[in-house]
């Protein structure tokens, strides 16, 4: 993670450790009236890494114009809400902030990307997988649980994929056996997780 470059030195250690533990995305450190004076970004998305220039603007400006009211809510609140950030290309960005006063008149928003694990595959597999938990219980509310049946099981069958691959060193015909389905079946479950350029074929 790039910590922030000038907020941050002025607060206890101790307090600075927490935040940037619990800001997996993102974290801001905005003032009462809701203007930027700090950021860290913890993901390598260029959607979410977008977040570095917004030093200095409001926090309203960065959010769809139907979020502005929530954070309003928020500055007064300090309680926790889903926001969309809009990426250079138009797309919606769904970020959950929880809000921590930092006991200066300034507070620390804390924000963690809710899009589907797809949109963070480039990251290292087990910094992958446990975020992809995350992502997926923190959805709890905000879509249908047919949903997050359907993403759990796309994680599970992935880790598990993975696991019978490093297990048999990459040999799909053995990790095929492993996992009791034929090879053309994992071929299929290997392209659907984007995994066919991951792991050589070491039949």
């Amino acid at each position: 993670m790039n910590a922030p470059q000038q907020t941050l030195g002025d607060l206890p250690a101790e307090t600075v450790a927490r935040l940037l533990k619990a800001a997996a995305d993102i974290a801001l450190i905005v003032d009462a009236e809701g203007t930027i004076h700090d950021v860290a970004v913890g993901s390598d998305d260029p959607g979410v890494r977008a977040a570095a220039g917004w030093r200095g603007r409001q926090w309203r400006e960065v959010v769809g114009a139907t979020e502005q009211q929530t954070v309003d809510r928020l500055l007064v609140d300090q309680q926790s809400a889903t926001l969309q950030h809009i990426d250079e290309r138009g797309n919606p960005i769904p970020v959950r902030y929880r809000l921590i006063p930092l006991g200066d008149g300034r507070i620390a928003a804390v924000g963690r990307d809710l899009r589907p694990c797809a949109a963070l595959r480039q990251q290292p597999r087990e910094d992958n997988r446990l975020r992809s938990i995350e992502q997926t219980t923190a959805l709890v509310g905000q879509v249908p649980l047919r949903d997050l049946v359907r993403e759990a099981t796309d994680l599970i069958e992935r880790m598990c994929i993975e696991t019978a691959l490093n297990i048999t060193h990459d040999n799909r015909a053995s990790a095929a056996e492993l996992l009791g389905l034929s090879r053309q079946s994992l071929y299929s479950k290997l392209r659907r997780h984007g995994l066919m350029t991951s792991h050589n074929d070491a039949d």
